[in-house]
């Protein structure tokens, strides 16, 4: 059978419109009930103590996912040498000091948990066990003699073939749809050349997948992890089966190569061999990878998803009835988020500062970098007061919000600090802005009417792009708008938020927006929250994820729309992240904490990169790079520990 891979990150991918079931097995960062039901005060339990298993039941209406968690036997400590509870039962015939499983005295608990795939923020459920059609109890030896009276379970795992029959404990997933259509499902597989299998059950057949996400150690020409499609997961799989081959067979045609002919026809017949024993890798065999795997299936019939002798975790499906897996692959649009610390380079050749992404520091602004002990950002991008429309910003690059057409959500997100600034010079300025031109263009002076999208620092937001939307009190589901500045105005006329920058700390400010709904969190915190129907002149947004192209001049910072005079936003920036997907609440709040991990030690607290200036005396301290991240006793490079900067080499 060739092997066809695709897979797609959830992490990146929208959520297609004709999904018929949706299920995510991680709900604002915490396991969904069905998963925590069984997962327990310490780690989850068997809760089926007469085969080991944990079952969890996802029945979303057209389409039933069950879960199962397997473990081993528990060990008896009274016999050491790798005993385990077991009593075992007749000899087996063909295999040397193996016996029959006559009973289990005791299992392990099963562990069904949450991880996160580092980066990508991908999350997932993990359980134990690994996924085994048959257990059976083999003698244990020590220095070449047996031991009497010590036994420990053994395995026999699954083929593709469907010879040795299907798992009956250990980690898989079965699949069932009352509808023919296809799966995409949420998956994470672990390193070690592990298969990933999706079998029929009624034939106990492997069968085609399709998978694409990221592989380990794949990156991009930026340094970080790369989404792969499906001809690139297959590329990435072709250089892991034959690249030896084609190396050499290269070589040996130019005449540069040490191998003989029949070395070469050697190698070739190897590399054959690993397409047929690898046909189940995704890509680079030896890394793990996370991402989707999409399957067709048939109404009625039943379908597992596990890995040979190792665990899979699980994040969540789709069910599309009536499409197959390669309609959906090519459906859904690769997915885009956009994110930057806003850190340079050096160009080799001009000597030059460059951005590795393309955004551009406008007037007197600029990208700045520091090694200030307790700074929680190496880079940043530092705006400045100017009095002309947009004088200083950071130009983005123009196709930051085009990606939004399809899924029609946005998430907005980055860190702001106001140090050194009154709240008198940054009450009106925006956040963020985008219009269809430069300002000052011929013909159009300053205007830039349409299209227009503007984020008020002080909590307010409008857009105009085949569609006005004010987002005024009538649409705030608190009935009025809250505002964060000083203006007595204000104060009497809206909601009063204080002011949330005042105190010259870094905080977070994220804006998810959606066809009927648009939130504006402070610090991880709805602080406004608009309902949106969509028909309404002064409630349509349709038109702003549909014409997002229209937006070719968007800007981080530059002030107020047209030709207004307040002044462009004097603000810092750090870690700003655009992606065409609404994040949740706890979502944000990992990202958070990810960003700044000193915040995440003091609870949240913006001034939480005293957790970096320790007690000198303890030398236990966590230990933090420049970027305010925590690393481990090994990290090599410049670290602060105990408010002291030091070179560790």
């Amino acid at each position: 059978m060739k092997k066809i891979f695709t897979l797609i990150s959830v992490a990146l991918v929208a959520m297609s419109v004709n999904a018929q079931d949706v299920y995510d097995a991680i709900v604002d960062g915490k396991l969904a009930p069905e998963f925590s039901a069984v997962a327990g005060e310490g780690g989850g339990v068997a809760n089926n103590a007469a085969d080991g298993k944990s079952v969890v039941i996802i029945n979303k209406g057209k389409a039933t996912v069950t879960a199962v968690g397997g473990t081993t036997p528990a060990n008896d400590e009274t016999k050491g040498s790798g005993a385990q509870q077991i009593t075992i039962g007749a000899p087996i015939e063909g295999k040397e000091n193996s016996y029959e499983l006559a009973s289990v005295a005791k299992w392990n608990d099963i562990n069904w948990g949450l991880k996160n795939q580092g980066d990508i923020d991908f999350w997932y459920v993990t359980g134990t066990g690994n996924p085994y059609v048959d257990i059976y109890a083999k003698q244990n030896s020590k220095d070449g003699e047996l031991l009497e009276d010590n036994y420990s379970a053994d395995y026999t795992y699954y083929e593709p073939d469907g010879s040795v029959g299907l798992p009956i404990t250990g980690l898989y997933y079965k699949f069932t749809a009352t509808a023919a259509g296809a799966f995409k499902v949420k998956v994470w597989a672990n390193k070690g050349n592990r298969q990933t299998f999706v079998v029929n059950e009624a034939t106990k057949k492997a069968e085609r997948l399709l998978a694409s996400g990221y592989i380990n150690g794949v990156n991009g020409t930026d340094g970080k992890k790369k989404l792969l499609t499906v001809e690139q997961v297959d590329s990435v799989h072709h250089v892991y089966i034959w690249g030896n081959y084609e190396t050499e067979k290269a070589k040996f045609e130019a005449g540069t190569s040490e191998k003989t002919a029949e070395e070469l026809e050697e190698l070739r017949a190897t590399c054959e061999a690993n397409e047929a024993k690898y046909q189940y890798v995704i890509g680079n065999g030896n890394q793990n990878f996370w991402g989707w795997l999409t399957f067709d299936v048939q109404a009625g019939e039943t379908y597992w998803v596990f890995q040979h002798s190792s665990q899979i975790g699980f994040g969540g499906f789709e069910f599309h009835e009536g499409k197959t897996a390669d309609e959906l692959i090519e459906g859904i649009e690769a997915a885009y988020v956009f994110a930057t610390n806003f850190s340079t380079y050096e160009d080799e050749t001009t000597g030059e500062r460059m951005t590795w992404f393309g955004e551009k520091a406008i007037g007197e602004s600029s990208f700045a970098t520091t090694d200030e002990e307790g700074a929680p950002f190496g880079s940043y991008f530092q705006n400045v007061a100017g009095t002309a429309p947009r004088q200083n910003y950071c130009l983005l690059p123009e196709d930051v919000l085009a990606h939004s057409a399809k899924t029609h959500e946005l998430t907005i997100a980055f860190w702001v600090n106001a140090a050194g600034l009154t709240p008198e010079q940054y009450t009106y300025v925006p956040f963020f802005s985008a219009y269809g031109q430069a300002p000052g263009i011929a013909g159009a002076g300053n205007s830039d009417n349409w299209p227009m999208f503007v984020v008020q620092s002080r909590g307010g937001l409008q857009i105009n792009n085949a569609g006005w939307c004010d987002f005024g009190h009538a649409l705030n589901v608190n009935g009025k708008n809250t505002t964060y500045n000083t203006n007595d105005w204000d104060i009497a006329n809206h909601n009063n938020g204080g002011n949330w920058l005042a105190d010259e700390k870094w905080h977070y400010f994220t804006l998810v927006l959606t066809d009927t709904n648009v939130k504006m969190f402070m610090d991880g915190q709805v602080k406004n929250e608009w309902n949106i129907d969509g028909v309404t002149e002064g409630q349509i947004l349709s038109g702003f994820f549909n014409y997002g192209a229209n937006y070719k001049y968007i800007c981080l910072g530059g002030n107020q729309a047209w030709d207004w005079a307040d002044l462009d936003s004097p603000f810092k920036y750090a870690k700003l992240f655009i992606k065409n997907g609404k994040m949740t609440a706890g979502e944000i709040k990992s990202k958070m904490d990810a960003d700044f991990p000193a915040w995440a030690e003091q609870g949240g607290d913006p001034n939480g990169v005293a957790a970096i200036k320790a007690d000198a005396s303890d030398t236990n301290a966590p230990i933090y790079n420049l970027a305010g991240q925590k690393v481990g006793k090994d990290f090599k490079g410049l670290v602060i520990q105990n408010g002291k900067k030091f070179v560790v080499k």
